[in-house]
């Protein structure tokens, strides 16, 4: 190989690293030409981002967590350990998760604190406010209090489930640490007074069964029937009040072989991110000043946006030819 296809060659590769080379120490050098501007950018970006976080109110974030457990005390023929569930345990964690994050669980939620009523869930955004002057042209309905109570509340509400821990945990993200825990506790409560209704017309119709094998076995005057009697009606009287709500006053703790373990109050924000909202803040205050100092560069800002005085004075005056031509025509 000849010394000019090697040096041809090193050329080639070494090309791109001097051409990127050059466009950063020009970047570099518009940037600290025009400094006064890329100043004035920073300025005004941090002044918008205090502005914002001022305005904005900090969020509080209240974790509740059930634990799930697939055995529990059933006298089968003696005192025995039955299972309870003979599917895989992945997919029952991953069922109530989904059970929990639903609109029927968020639904007995708002109706057991009111939250209908609430005007912090029923007040209407600006979008939607302007969406129900066009349903109203056409006559359709506007979108109910309880609805927008509901919709509120699963937008505040996150479930995540870990297989293999059977634990689900319940956050409920709000401008209110104590009602932030609250409404944690209360949406897993409600998932937990769902498996207890089921729980309660298993038990009706495993009753119902047995009133069945003890009438056909040893009569109806006989005192097994009697028993089995009383706890139907007992059975029936528990589903009745399960099925109305009466018991809907009071959180429920532990059901079917699960339990809860209530949000703690959190004063501590969660929210907003201070650190990736200053960070996000520089870079783009960064980008517009590169894009500012290379316009004024080309004398393509000077006309085009009337800049404050100040800045006229301590930024240069454009010359043509720079820019990364200044950089070919230099080499």
């Amino acid at each position: 190989m000849s010394k000019r296809s090697m040096s041809f060659g090193s050329n080639a590769i070494s090309a791109p690293r001097i051409h990127y080379e050059r466009v950063a120490y020009d970047t570099l050098r518009i940037l600290w030409v025009h400094k006064p501007l890329v100043a004035a950018v920073f300025g005004v970006a941090l002044a918008a981002l205090t502005v914002a976080l001022v305005l904005i109110a900090p969020r509080y974030t209240g974790e509740a967590m059930i634990q799930l457990s697939f055995t529990r005390d059933e006298p089968v023929t003696g005192a025995k350990v039955q299972p309870t569930a003979a599917v895989d345990a992945a997919a029952v964690v991953d069922s109530a998760a989904r059970i929990i994050r639903s609109r029927g669980t968020a639904s007995a939620v708002v109706s057991a604190l009111g939250l209908d009523k609430d005007p912090a869930y029923t007040r209407l955004s600006l979008p939607v406010q302007a969406l129900s002057v066009v349903w109203s042209v056409f006559g359709l309905p506007a979108p109910a209090p309880r609805d927008l109570a509901v919709a509120h509340l699963m937008r505040q509400i996150t479930v995540t489930n870990d297989p293999r821990s059977y634990l689900i945990t319940v956050a409920v993200t709000a401008s209110d640490p104590e009602r932030a825990a609250r409404l944690a506790n209360w949406v897993a409560s409600e998932y937990l007074r769902g498996r207890l209704l089921q729980q309660a017309i298993e038990a009706y119709a495993a009753a119902e069964r047995e009133m069945t094998e003890l009438s056909s076995v040893f009569g109806p005057r006989h005192p097994s029937y009697f028993n089995g009697r009383a706890k139907l009606e007992r059975l029936k009287a528990e589903l009745t009040a399960a099925r109305e709500g009466e018991a809907a006053q009071h959180m429920v703790r532990f059901a079917a072989g699960q339990s809860l373990l209530p949000a703690e109050t959190v004063m501590v924000p969660s929210g907003p991110n201070t650190m990736l909202l200053f960070t996000l803040t520089i870079l783009a205050a960064l980008a517009v000043g590169i894009l500012l100092s290379s316009l004024a560069e080309r004398g393509l800002l000077w006309g085009a946006v009337p800049l404050p005085a100040v800045l006229r004075a301590s930024s240069p005056a454009p010359r043509a030819g720079r820019g990364l031509s200044w950089w070919r025509n230099s080499v």
